[in-house]
């Protein structure tokens, strides 16, 4: 190997050290696996479009989203901006039309997209199956 060739790793090891304040948050990763019966009226919510529910899953929690009657999202709960903050938990506006973090005060649409910072990167979605009267979340 050639010294450039060792100048080459050597500085790009050196990138890789480097400390990124851009990088995305790290949120830990949790198995989640909930099945929700649809017909339970504690779900009575998800029966009309745009209606959601809280869960106690994921890391600090999951909304589950009704988009239309074939079309669900479950969002993480633990906000994307500083999400070790034990404050940092997003919750639905009372407008219902958008959710936020009161304790930062970033905002995301319903698909959990920022639409205002600080937040810079979207919230955490899981998987959902619909099977008959059964919603299935996973990761």
């Amino acid at each position: 190997m050639t010294i450039r060739n060792y100048l080459i790793a050597g500085s790009f090891l050196l990138l890789a050290g480097c400390d990124d304040n851009n990088a995305a948050p790290l949120i830990p990763n949790v198995i989640v696996n909930d099945q929700l019966n649809l017909t339970n009226i504690q779900y009575n919510r998800l029966r009309q479009d745009n209606g959601y529910v809280y869960l106690n899953a994921g890391v600090r929690g999951i909304i589950v989203i009704r988009e239309n009657a074939n079309r669900y999202r479950a969002i993480e709960r633990n906000c994307s901006y500083k999400p070790e903050d034990a404050c940092g938990i997003v919750e639905v506006d009372a407008s219902n039309l958008f959710l936020k973090d009161p304790c930062c005060g970033s905002q995301f649409d319903l698909t959990g997209q920022v639409t205002g910072g600080p937040a810079t990167y979207p919230l955490r979605q899981y998987g959902t199956t619909l099977q008959g009267n059964f919603l299935y979340i996973t990761n």
